[in-house]
């Protein structure tokens, strides 16, 4: 018999590949309908949920632009149960030096990364409210805390905000009895990583790691269950680092 807190929708952001698909089908096995959004197409995660006999829908759009959002919610009013669990995964960690940072690549980076977990949060504000135990997941980043970090200034500050709004909602949100929590991991082996990042840079990641092999999205998913369970209530306003004991400093 499913729990109270598996009873509804969950809501996963970035759901086409990686993390994000990682965590929408881990959540659809537990017992989630599963809303996703992204600016890809989600059939294949989607298909994945259905295979194993889960319930969800799929919405191309962008997660920061508020009609986009609204519409998704919309969709979401009308197929699905009340929105029970928000997970703002969606983000783009470009690689750029400060000096070339535009004021368009600046903006860009915080809408995508910061502007979206406030749009995503107000849409599905009152649903939370009204399960009594909503649970907000916000997608940081260990490189918040890493001194060594380079050419990621605008993506460890939008990072650095998710942080703050986190803890912001946290205290703001607890009589309501919803919890908001961070994840941080460190790098984690997603195909875009695998693409983009050389072979010499994954090694120096590894080589700062009390654990010596790099994370897969799968090592993500018992924090998430555990951030999004009952047991958990008492949870809130944290960061769960999950990036094999990386030293930052």
């Amino acid at each position: 018999m499913l729990s109270d807190i598996t009873r509804g929708t969950a809501v996963v952001t970035g759901a086409a590949q990686g993390l994000g698909r990682t965590f929408a089908e881990a959540l659809a096995a537990s017992g989630h309908a599963i809303a996703m959004l992204d600016v890809a197409e989600c059939d294949m995660t989607l298909d994945a949920i259905e295979r194993n006999g889960g319930v969800g829908i799929s919405f191309v759009g962008d997660a920061a632009d508020p009609a986009d959002v609204s519409a998704f919610r919309d969709l979401i009013q009308d197929r699905l149960p009340p929105v029970r669990v928000l997970v703002n995964n969606a983000g783009i960690s470009p690689y750029v030096p400060f000096s070339e940072t535009s004021i368009d690549d600046w903006r860009r980076i915080m809408r995508v990364n910061l502007d979206s977990a406030f749009l995503l949060t107000q849409a599905f504000l009152d649903d939370l409210i009204a399960s009594g135990a909503g649970r907000i997941v916000n997608l940081t980043s260990t490189v918040v805390w890493d001194m060594q970090v380079k050419n990621m200034s605008a993506y460890v500050t939008s990072k650095a905000g998710l942080v703050g709004f986190t803890r912001a909602l946290a205290s703001e949100l607890g009589v309501n009895d919803i919890t908001v929590n961070c994840i941080a991991p460190g790098i984690v082996l997603t195909p875009d990583i695998e693409e983009r990042v050389s072979a010499e840079t994954l090694e120096s990641y590894r080589g700062r790691q009390a654990i010596k092999s790099l994370a897969r999205p799968s090592d993500l998913v018992p924090a998430l269950e555990f951030l999004v369970s009952e047991s958990s209530g008492q949870v809130t306003a944290t960061v769960l680092p999950v990036n094999g004991g990386r030293v930052s400093w």
